[in-house]
């Protein structure tokens, strides 16, 4: 009875031991510690051959003593804790495995946050910035393929790759992806853009969603993808689409650092759009400022243009010139102390009572038709002008002058009174001879009707 107990035993203690070496094996590909754990497993191994040379030997009656039961039962117990002990430790390693890849996938994904920030705060193209993150997530991340696609508002909702990097070999011409509600819009691109949430496929082998693209997508070694949403302004226009060359790699840490990538990609977007807008918004008005300074350079009238307080903001070179000043001697001087100081009889002319500056306090237009500026040589010129003022959100901030020397206009009309006053004489001389002339007329006539009503008489006289 006692030999059975002790044969059991030592085959039972074997097999633990052989168990125990198993598990030890299995660790080296759990651990990646492959001398250690073999070093291990060898010992346990021996033990468990010596177990089984032993249980050999009783089994021949090759033993003239057989093993005392107490020994092989402490070696018994030995066994069995050594077993569960290795069991045991399983679990723990491949737990920290576990963390290690969950913490090595993070720190890439941390990797690839900064390189993206590095390539936003360089970013001057929207289009390079787009390719500079796809190639950052595929070079630092790790990842198998990453690429852009805008959502078109088309009647298929066609989502448009706009940039990508990564093994990639002509899968997104065949992959016709949408962000329809269809069979072509159920995988994770289509859907973070329909529903606006990050959406994943863990593995591409059993997602049924994923059926339209499976076999592509196993040729090119993806296993796994992730979705995520590009909003600007509150406006989901795309999605950034990871894939990975594992199944189930996007945690929930991973996510969230992938997740705020993405946002920042997003305000990079729409900064540089906000930036390009910008630009082209300075060039027209570069070109408009251009234009109208040509317009207002070229112009024959002279153009003034004043702040509230009645000091040069413009002066184009007519003004300047008809004035006798270089336009920077005005700029920021003020008009009426130079230019119209006083009146055309040289008496001063109070400010308070200038037309161009009650366009500045009362909104109005002023129009004068006949005053002098006054030149730099102390000479006076006739002009003629209009201020206007100008508002801006609906508050006077200055005037505009606009005047023309009507020096010679004067002289014109002059002229034209003198001989107006001189033909007026005339024609009241001629009046006068005409008023004498016609009478003598009459005059001449009535003598003359007098004359032959003697004939006549004279006549009569004769026949009788």
């Amino acid at each position: 009875m006692t030999v059975r107990l002790v044969l059991l035993i030592l085959a039972i203690s074997a097999l633990l031991q052989f168990t125990a070496a198993f598990l030890a094996l299995r660790l080296i590909r759990i651990t990646g510690r492959r001398r250690a754990w073999l070093f291990i497993a060898a010992g346990i191994s021996l033990m468990a051959i010596r177990r089984s040379i032993t249980l050999f030997h009783i089994l021949t009656d090759e033993l003239s003593h057989p093993p005392e039961l107490m020994a092989e039962l402490v070696a018994l117990t030995t066994s069995i804790f050594m077993v569960i002990g290795v069991a045991l430790i399983v679990p723990v390693f491949l737990s920290i495995k576990r963390s290690g890849e969950e913490l090595r996938r993070v720190n890439r994904a941390l990797k690839t946050l900064s390189g993206c920030n590095k390539a936003l705060m360089r970013a001057t193209q929207e289009s390079d910035l787009l390719h500079d993150i796809c190639r950052i997530i595929v070079e630092i991340g790790g990842y198998r393929l990453a690429w852009v696609g805008f959502a078109e508002q088309d009647e298929a909702k066609t989502v448009r790759p706009v940039a990508q990097a990564g093994y990639e070999e002509g899968y997104l011409e065949k992959a016709r992806v949408t962000w329809s509600d269809t069979e072509r819009g159920q995988c994770p691109v289509g859907t973070a853009i329909r529903t606006g949430s990050p959406d994943i496929a863990r593995d591409v082998r059993t997602d049924p969603r994923l059926k339209p693209w499976r076999d592509e997508a196993l040729k090119r070694g993806y296993h796994s993808v992730a979705g995520l949403p590009l909003f600007i302004d509150k406006k989901n226009i795309g999605a950034l689409a990871i894939y990975a060359a594992e199944p189930d790699v996007f945690n929930t840490d991973e996510m969230e650092l992938l997740m705020e990538l993405t946002n920042d990609l997003a305000y990079g977007i729409k900064s540089l759009r906000i930036s390009a807008e910008r630009k082209r918004a300075e060039e027209v008005i570069e070109r408009l400022h251009r234009q109208n300074e040509m317009v207002l350079n070229s112009a024959g009238e002279g153009i003034l243009g004043l702040d509230i307080q009645g000091k040069h903001t413009f002066v184009n070179p007519s003004a300047a010139n008809m004035l006798g000043y270089v336009v920077e001697e005005l700029i920021g001087q003020p008009g009426h102390a130079i230019w119209h100081h006083s009146k055309t009889d040289e008496s001063p002319y109070p400010e308070e009572e200038c037309p161009i500056y009650e366009a500045c306090k009362d909104g109005v237009a002023h129009h004068v038709t006949d005053e002098v500026f006054w030149r730099k040589d102390g000479t006076s010129l006739s002009v003629e002008y209009t201020s206007t003022p100008i508002l801006e959100d609906g508050r006077l901030i200055g005037a505009v002058v606009t005047f023309k020397d009507i020096t010679e206009r004067k002289k014109v009309e002059e002229a034209l009174h003198k001989s107006e006053e001189e033909l007026r004489k005339r024609v009241k001389e001629l009046e006068e001879f005409y008023d004498m002339a016609v009478g003598r007329e009459l005059k001449m006539k009535e003598i003359k009707e007098e004359i032959e009503s003697l004939k006549e008489e004279l006549e009569k006289y004769k026949k009788s």
